[in-house]
C-alpha cells in the first residue's frame, strides 16, 4: 500500500498544490534555496490562503529579480513602513523582514544555507546550527526543539532528494538517508493507524521512529515515506 501510495503521490501533478510549487518557478540555485525557505517558513495553517500569500510575495520578489536577489540586495527593506501590520495568523511584516535580513547575513558570509551542514556530520548538527544562525525569528524552530518542526524538514526534504519530479537535490552535503519524515497531524495519525509508531504526542522523537519504519521499505531514502503517507486516508 505505502510502495503504490508513494508512487502515486511523487509526482508533477503534486507540485501545483503544495508551496513546493515556488521554487519550482525558478532554475538559478539560489532563487531556489530562498524560495523554499520563505515558502516552508510561511506554511502553516490554512493551506488556500497562506499559498495565495505566498503567491504575492513572489510577485513583489520577482519584481526586483527573483528570491535570491531580493534578498542579497536588500530589497526587502522598502517593506519596513508596513512593518507592524499583520502578514499571515501570527507573522507581521516585520518577522518576514527579519528573516530576510538573517538570510542576507548568512548568504554574505556563506552564499549558502547548505553551508550549515558539514560531510559526514550529524543532521542535527546542521539543523541545530542553521536553527541557532535564525534564532529568535518568529517561525524558525528553537535550537535542539524536540518539536516534530514538520516545515523546517520538508524545507530539507526539498532541497536533499535527487531524482525526483517534487524535491530538487541541489544540495549534496546531506544524503538523503540521514531526512527525517516531515510530522504533521494526518501523518502522525496515519502513522498510528498503521503501527508505525505508538508514541502519543506528534514530535521529533516520534518522526524519527516514523522515519525508521519507512527506513524498512526505503533504507536510502526514509523521508520518501512522506508522500505515502500522505496519500493516506485515516482509516
Amino acid at each position: 500500500m505505502l510502495l503504490e501510495a508513494a508512487a502515486a503521490n511523487e509526482c508533477t501533478e503534486f507540485i501545483g498544490s503544495d508551496p513546493v510549487q515556488f521554487p519550482h518557478r525558478y532554475t538559478e540555485r539560489g532563487d531556489i534555496e530562498a524560495s523554499a525557505f520563505i515558502s516552508a517558513w510561511m506554511a502553516y495553517g490554512s493551506r488556500k490562503v497562506f499559498l495565495q500569500i505566498l503567491d504575492r510575495l513572489h510577485a513583489t520578489m520577482d519584481a526586483v529579480g527573483g528570491p535570491y536577489r531580493f534578498i542579497t540586495n536588500h530589497a526587502y527593506r522598502q517593506l519596513e513602513n508596513n512593518a507592524q501590520s499583520c502578514l499571515y495568523r501570527f507573522y507581521k511584516w516585520e518577522d518576514f523582514i527579519v528573516l530576510c535580513e538573517r538570510m542576507a547575513e548568512v548568504y554574505a558570509e556563506k552564499r549558502s544555507l547548505e553551508a550549515f551542514f558539514i560531510p559526514g556530520q550529524s543532521l542535527d548538527s546542521g539543523v541545530f546550527a542553521l536553527c541557532k544562525a535564525f534564532e529568535g525569528v518568529n517561525g524558525i524552530p528553537v535550537p535542539g526543539s524536540p518539536s516534530a518542526n514538520k516545515r523546517f524538514y520538508m524545507f530539507l526534504r526539498w532541497m536533499v532528494r535527487p531524482g525526483s519530479p517534487v524535491d530538487f537535490g541541489i544540495w549534496k552535503n546531506i544524503s538523503p538517508s540521514q531526512l527525517i519524515v516531515p510530522l504533521d497531524t494526518h501523518v502522525y495519525q496515519i502513522a498510528l493507524r498503521l503501527g508505525l509508531t505508538s508514541r502519543k504526542s506528534a514530535d521529533l522523537k516520534t518522526a524519527a521512529e516514523i522515519t525508521a519504519a519507512m527506513a524498512e521499505i526505503w533504507p536510502d531514502d526514509p523521508s520518501r515515506g512522506d508522500f505515502a503517507l500522505y496519500g493516506t486516508e485515516v482509516l
